[in-house]
């Protein structure tokens, strides 16, 4: 029960005009006085001062309280007088006075000092619900007071006995308050005292003004004295501006060395110039030489008309003799010319010896090198296709959404390792300036939200928060290369992650002005980490380049990642650039172009139900915060943005109050004093907000259990950094709008789909358990060998649909398998579809495997759906051109191979007649240079590089159904094996005659015709 105690003051009594009067704020001081020292606080022996401070603004309360409090130390212990503005520090108070002016505020107020066991008095209150004792105004000349018992227990405060006799109803309240003539008398008194204190308190002030007219002459000879500091300070930054311009010149000498340094490195490729420069110059002595035999073929035939003039004219015998002694000398000459082109000739051709043995180790080296990355991508991709596909049966399974997110993080991780692997692939075409990037379309919102998620835990087990913020004007659909974007963004991201140790990494996309027809976008990666110094930033972006040595071995690293980067962010249009500074962090930023794509782009979808619901989001990370609130705005979302679960109480009680409706919630787990999870059952405690949903923001690596989050009724718990489409997925959901999720690759099958008899050739168990269960679960009845031997001969006793092979294996490699299975049905008429599981991601190893006879191929580690496409595609075409269903090619009615089997090719190529154009022309760059291979050891009679040259022509020949030019390069290929060079002249004109039949059929054939006849 609340009880309210009256006690009536007398507080003001007339004296004469000059006397001091007794005012209003006198009693209430008074009243504070008698309060202090008649209650008591828990743990009084801890507390040094008494805090009495005062709410808002009464300044005549607040000049006597620090008059008069001050006076009355309580229990042993002074008092002091504090004037708060705000309620920040007010639970140090032990009384907080309220000024009447804070009455409105009360409920406010009091919520806010729940439990700080502080006494709150107010002055005028119209209810003592929020109160605990409030002053009021029977009259002009009485002060009374009421107490709420209850208020001042819950607080933990106990009042004296004498308090609680004070304000009971048994004394007669009139005598006790009433003042005595002795009592004016000495108030009289006392009020002439203050009047002389006052006169004093003047003629003191007088005096301070006379100090104070001394310290401003002071303060005038300081500010002189500053602006000579001033004067100082300035000479002091010239003084910093030359060091400055001392340290760039010193960076302009290093500069100079690293020229010089690049100089000497370009001395090696300076010496095959100079070869080319000596063979210049032998090519042109050699032409002086011919210039010197034209000379002595004039002068010979000036010695045969001196010859006539002798037998015509006998007296010039003397002269006849003169002409002999001078053809002598000319042969002389003629002889030593003879010998200087020898020996030319002879430098000349120790000098092509040379430049052959040279470019023979070149060749060497680059055959070396592109066999490593061949079986490095071998050996990485084939546990890959293990991980991905067991990764995709499990997503194939019931999970819950927490194991299936986990499950995508793995094949997203995956993806990103194998994007990895092919730019360790690609790395020698960035060297040779050859890569190229792809340009589909792609959604720079789930690329980003992908690719971080795949950083998260990482971040998170260093408590790192990873944000990123993309604003609404940016497109949702763009056109470029989004492999080598993640490549950026993964390495940026992932080296501000190791070397960040507290705080946050953000990545920000802004759109830049640019073309109507293309999108120009800025990304900034910003870390609080270590930061990188001036003179460090010249280096990170060179290859095999890092800050320092120290950095090498504390953190690791190649120091390839930043220059392939930085090449790259070039390549999209832009430059790689940073700001940092030691010890404060680092920003990386770059730009780069991207198409817009033509044609009706779906839009996002911000259902309209979305519109003008209120959200309340809970985040203790500025950087979060405002990403959200600006999502959900752009989604016509009003929002309440907090930043602690305490503040999300208080906001959700104004809500209440003001009748508004709060639909949902988007709870951090992670935040101080009270995380996401406490605020949950807080809210699920209020019956008033049962409808609301809650959705849980959990960093990586932190899942609660489906019970807890049953039992708290939260609807989904995103990982963080959250995609924009699945927070707009599970806030829809959540207040059910849209439907569950669609299902995967391998709960959907096309209503035309055809189980199909299919013969797989692979030795590795793991996958041979991804491709068989894959296919199993696809309806497809699947056959295992484990070799290629196995499949040639199960292939020659049963019948398949298809065959999957394996192209490296034990006992017969696949390609070879494929060969022999071709051979044979030639013989037969039958053709089976023969796909390749390759490891190889190179152009070569997709023709070898095209020239071997194969279909088509599927590169490890393969995907579900890129698996399930290529066999249902392969096999739906082998059906439809199986032998009977097609006309036959003109070249066939003769016997003879055909010029150009167009359709046999398309066939090989699934019908995709831009790649066979593809194919074409890079034939057409190619050939000359296999033809002078060819020729040229045919020329050297050197039958084992007859036989490479002629096997490389073939392939290239066959993948473009060359079938004549392919068999004559079969017949040269023989030869060299057999090292049979007794024919080999006309077989390579054969091969010739064929070579220019083709061209000629290349360029004549149109996208509509069959073949050429030879």
């Amino acid at each position: 029960m609340r009880l309210i105690y009256g006690v009536l003051l007398v507080l003001l009594f007339s004296v004469s005009a000059s006397s001091q009067e007794v005012t209003v704020e006198d009693g209430k001081a008074s009243l504070l006085i008698s309060i202090l020292a008649n209650t008591t606080w828990p743990d009084e022996d801890e507390i040094d001062t008494w805090q009495v401070a005062l709410y808002g603004r009464d300044r005549g309360l607040m000049q006597v309280l620090r008059r008069e409090v001050l006076k009355y130390p309580t229990r042993g212990k002074p008092v002091s007088v504090q004037l708060f503005s705000s309620l920040e520090n007010a639970r140090a108070a032990h009384i907080l006075v309220v000024s009447p002016g804070r009455n409105s505020e009360l409920k406010g107020i009091y919520r806010a000092l729940k439990g700080s066991q502080t006494l709150i008095i107010t002055d005028g209150a119209p209810s003592l619900e929020y109160s605990m004792v409030n002053f009021t105004h029977p009259s002009n000349t009485r002060l009374a007071f009421e107490i709420n018992r209850s208020n001042i227990i819950d607080a933990g405060l106990q009042l004296s006995k004498d308090m609680l006799l004070f304000g009971g109803s048994k004394l007669d309240v009139a005598a006790v308050y009433e003042e005595t003539e002795a009592e004016l008398e000495r108030a009289r008194a006392i009020a002439l005292q203050r009047q002389q204190q006052m006169e004093e308190q003047r003629r003191e002030l007088e005096r301070q003004q006379q100090t104070i007219e001394r310290q401003r002459a002071l303060v005038a000879v300081n500010e002189s004295e500053l602006e000579a500091l001033g004067e100082q300070l300035s000479e002091i930054q010239q003084v910093l501006e030359d060091s400055e311009n001392r340290l760039l010149d010193n960076e302009a000498k290093l500069a100079d060395k690293e020229r010089i340094l690049a100089e000497k490195e370009a001395y090696i490729e300076g010496y095959s110039q100079r070869i080319e420069r000596n063979q210049q110059r032998l090519a042109d002595q050699q032409a002086a030489i011919g210039e010197q035999e034209q000379k002595i073929t004039e002068q010979e035939q000036v010695l045969v008309r001196q010859l006539s003039t002798i037998e015509s004219q006998r007296l010039i015998l003397a002269g006849a003799v003169v002409g002999l002694l001078l053809v002598l000398t000319l042969i002389a000459v003629i002889f030593r010319a003879y010998r200087s082109k020898h020996r030319l000739n002879l430098q000349l051709e120790g000098k092509t010896r040379e430049l052959g043995v040279a470019n023979e180790k070149l060749v060497q080296m680059t055959e070396a090198k592109s066999q490593f990355l061949s079986t490095m991508s071998h050996e990485i991709r084939t546990p890959m296709n293990g991980v991905i596909g067991m990764a995709e049966l499990l997503d194939g399974t019931e999970l819950s959404d927490t194991q299936r997110e986990y499950v995508a993080l793995i094949i997203k991780s995956a993806d990103t390792l194998l994007g990895i692997i092919n730019d360790i692939l690609d790395f020698s075409k960035i060297e040779a300036g050859r890569l190229d990037l792809e340009r589909v379309p792609f959604n720079i919102r789930d690329i980003l939200g992908d690719t971080l998620q795949t950083l998260a835990l990482r971040a998170n087990e260093k408590g790192l928060e990873l944000t990123f913020h993309i604003p609404p004007d940016v497109p949702e659909n763009l056109l470029g290369d989004p492999l080598r974007l993640r490549q950026i963004v993964v390495n940026l991201v992932g080296n501000a992650i190791k070397f960040t140790e507290e705080g946050e990494v953000a990545v920000d996309v802004q759109l830049e002005p640019g073309e109507a027809d293309e999108a120009r976008l800025r990304f900034e990666v910003r870390d609080t980490g270590i930061g990188i110094s001036r003179a460090q930033q010249r280096r990170i972006f060179e290859a095999f380049g890092q800050a320092d040595s120290s950095t090498t071995r504390q953190f690791g690293g190649t120091g390839l990642g930043l220059a392939i980067a930085s090449q790259l962010a070039e390549m999209m249009g832009g430059r790689m650039q940073i700001s940092s500074e030691a010890g404060k962090g680092s920003t990386f930023f770059f730009s780069a172009n991207f198409g817009i794509p033509e044609g009706q782009v779906p839009p996002p979808v911000h259902p309209g139900e979305l519109r003008g619901l209120k959200v309340l989001v809970v985040d203790d990370n500025d950087t979060n915060r405002l990403i959200l609130e600006e999502l959900l705005h752009s989604w016509g979302m009003e929002t309440m943005v907090v930043e602690s679960g305490m503040a999300a109480l208080t906001a959700l009680d104004e809500a209440r109050d003001q009748g508004i409706e709060v639909a949902l919630a988007l709870l951090d787990v992670m935040m101080p004093q009270m995380d996401g999870i406490e605020l949950a059952t807080r809210i699920r405690q209020r019956p008033e907000l049962a409808g609301m949903r809650i959705i849980m923001l959990s960093s990586a690596g932190r899942a609660e259990s489906q019970e807890v989050r049953d039992q708290l009724g939260i609807s989904r718990m995103l990982m963080k950094p959250v995609k924009h489409s699945d927070l707009l997925s599970a806030i829809t959901n959540a207040i059910g709008i849209t439907t569950a999720r669609g299902s995967s690759v391998l709960e959907s099958f096309p209503a035309d789909l055809v189980a199909r008899r299919i013969l797989l050739v692979e030795d590795n168990p793991v996958n041979q358990k991804v491709a068989r269960d894959l296919l199993t679960k696809r309806g497809h009845a699947v056959e295992l060998v484990r070799n290629g031997q196995e499949a040639v001969d199960i292939t020659a006793r049963e019948d398949f649909d298809l065959v999957l092979m394996d192209v490296h294996m034990p006992v017969m490699d696949g390609l070879t398998a494929t060969r022999i299975i071709r051979d044979r049905e030639r013989a037969c008429g039958v053709h089976v579809p023969i796909i390749a599981l390759t490891a190889g991601a190179t152009v070569e190893d997709r023709e070898n495997c095209l020239a071997a006879g194969m279909n088509s191929f599927v590169t490890k580690p393969f995907r579900a759906g890129e698996l399930f496409q290529q066999v249902e595609k392969v096999a739906a075409s082998s059906l439809a051109s199986a032998p009977g269903s097609t006309e036959p090619d003109a070249g066939d009615s003769t016997g003879e191979e055909p010029c150009l089997d167009r359709a046999s090719a398309l066939r090989n190529l699934d019908g995709d007649e831009d790649f066979f154009d593809e194919l074409v022309e890079m034939f057409r760059g190619q050939y000359p240079g296999l033809l002078a291979d060819v020729e040229a050891a045919v020329a050297a009679a050197d039958m084992d590089a007859l036989q490479r040259a002629a096997h490389s022509l073939k392939g290239s020949v066959q993948v473009i159904g060359g079938q004549a030019a392919a068999s004559a390069a079969l017949k040269l290929e023989r030869m060299g094996r057999e090292g049979n060079s007794g024919a080999v002249g006309g077989a390579l004109v054969e091969l010739q005659a064929r070579l220019a039949e083709l061209e000629i059929a290349l360029h004549s054939c149109g996208r509509g015709d069959n073949s050429e006849p030879g």
